[in-house]
C-alpha cells in the first residue's frame, strides 16, 4: 500500500473499482507480499484512469466526519477477523471504547415483554461498576432497553447503526434523543455508512456481523426462530464468539428463538454471573451488602419471583396499603425496584 498519509484514500480508492468486494480486498491486504504486489498493480492500473482517480479523490473529499480505516491503530482487533470486516467506520463520540476489551453485544426483538425487558435491566444493572460496554443496535424494543440500562448504570454504551450518523437519515428517528445520551455520557455511535446515507432494508441484516464481531460474547434475550436477532446469533457463532441466550417460556414465540440457540448449545444465560465469568470481571456486590427489615424482605422475595401490581403484592402479603406504600418507595430510594410502564412494581 502507500504511505501512511494517503493509505486511507487509496483503501477508499479499491472499494470504488468494479467487481473487487470489500473482503477481497482486505484479504489481499492481509496475504503475502505476492499478493499485495497484485494491489499495488491494481491501483497502478485504474490511477491511469485520471478520471477515475479524480472522481474517487472528488468522492473522498466530501467524507467530512469522523472514520477510522482497518489500516488504523484504532481499529478494533477483534473485529479484523470476522470473515467480511467493514473497511470504515464512521462514528461520533469516544472512539476510544473500541480499544476495551470488554465488549458485550445485548440483542433482542422489538416488541417487548415484561419478562424479558425485566431481566435485561436486571443484567445490565447486575454489571453495573465493572468495566463492561454494553453495545446494540439502537432499534426499538430491546436494543433501546439495553442501551437505557447501560445509560442508567453508569455503563458506556456503543450503538452500531443500519444508516448514516446525520440527525436527518439516522435510524429510527425516534431514537434521536437516546443517541445523543448515548454520546453525552461518553458513549459511541458507529457505522460503516457515511453519514448522509438513509437506511436501506437490507443494511440491518449486514450490520448485525459488526455488532457481534466487536463482542467476545452476545447475549440474546428474546426474538423470533426467523428475526435478526438470530441472524446476529449467528454471526457471533460463525465468528468463535460466546453466544448467551435467556430461557424462556416454551409457548412464547419471542423465547422460541433463545430457546432454540440454547438447544442448539448456545450458553444458557441464568444470570449476570454467567457474564461475569468469561470476562473474568467481579460482581458488584452493593446491592447484596443492602439490609432490609422483614417486611422489607417479605416484598423484594415476591418480586424476584414476577412483577405484580400494588393491590396483587397487598393480597400476596395482607400488608397494610399504607405501609405497602412506604416499603415500595424504600426499596425505590435503595434502587431495588421501580414501577414499570404497566403500573407494576418490579425488581431493578
Amino acid at each position: 500500500m502507500k504511505s501512511d498519509f494517503d493509505k486511507n484514500f487509496y483503501l477508499f480508492f479499491l472499494t470504488r473499482i468494479k467487481g473487487i468486494s470489500d473482503a477481497s480486498i482486505w484479504n489481499f491486504i492481509q496475504a503475502d507480499s505476492d499478493k499485495q504486489g497484485r494491489v499495488s498493480q491494481i491501483i497502478s492500473e485504474k490511477e491511469k484512469d485520471k478520471r477515475f482517480l479524480q472522481n474517487s479523490k472528488s468522492e473522498f473529499k466530501k467524507i467530512q466526519e469522523n472514520y477510522i480505516s482497518i489500516l488504523d491503530d484504532e481499529y478494533p482487533a477483534l473485529l479484523k477477523t470476522i470473515y467480511d470486516p467493514p473497511l470504515f467506520l464512521f462514528y461520533r463520540g469516544n472512539i476510544k471504547l473500541l480499544q476495551n476489551k470488554n465488549l458485550l453485544t445485548m440483542v433482542g426483538s422489538r416488541t417487548l415483554t415484561t419478562y424479558h425487558q425485566t431481566n435485561a435491566i436486571k443484567i445490565v444493572g447486575d454489571l453495573a461498576n465493572t468495566d463492561l460496554n454494553i453495545v446494540s443496535g439502537l432499534a426499538i424494543g430491546m436494543d433501546s432497553v439495553g442501551h437505557q440500562a447501560a445509560l442508567d448504570n453508569k455503563l458506556p454504551t456503543i450503538a452500531v447503526l443500519g444508516s448514516g450518523l446525520h440527525k436527518n437519515v439516522l435510524y429510527p428517528q425516534s431514537n434521536i434523543k437516546l443517541a445523543q445520551e448515548i454520546i453525552n455520557e461518553g458513549g459511541l455511535l458507529l457505522s460503516e455508512y457515511p453519514e448522509y446515507s438513509r437506511p436501506q432494508l437490507h443494511y440491518f441484516p449486514k450490520r448485525n456481523r459488526i455488532l457481534a464481531g466487536l463482542s467476545r460474547a452476545t447475549v440474546v434475550i428474546s426474538g423470533a426462530i426467523k428475526s435478526g436477532t438470530l441472524i446476529t446469533a449467528q454471526c457471533a457463532l460463525d465468528g468463535a464468539r460466546e453466544v448467551y441466550a435467556l430461557p424462556g417460556n416454551i409457548n412464547l414465540t419471542l423465547s422460541q428463538g433463545p430457546n432454540n440457540l440454547i438447544e442448539q448449545g448456545a450458553n444458557i444465560l441464568l444470570s449476570s454471573d454467567n457474564i461475569l465469568q468469561i470476562y473474568d470481571l467481579e460482581k458488584n456486590t452493593m446491592k447484596e451488602n443492602i439490609k432490609l427489615d422483614l417486611q422489607q424482605d417479605q416484598v423484594y422475595q415476591l418480586l424476584k419471583i414476577q412483577a405484580y401490581t400494588l393491590e396483587q403484592i397487598k393480597n400476596q402479603t395482607n400488608l397494610d396499603f399504607i405501609i405497602l406504600q412506604k416499603i415500595i418507595a424504600q426499596l425505590e430510594i435503595m434502587n431495588l425496584a421501580k414501577i414499570n410502564k404497566f403500573n407494576q412494581i418490579e425488581i431493578i
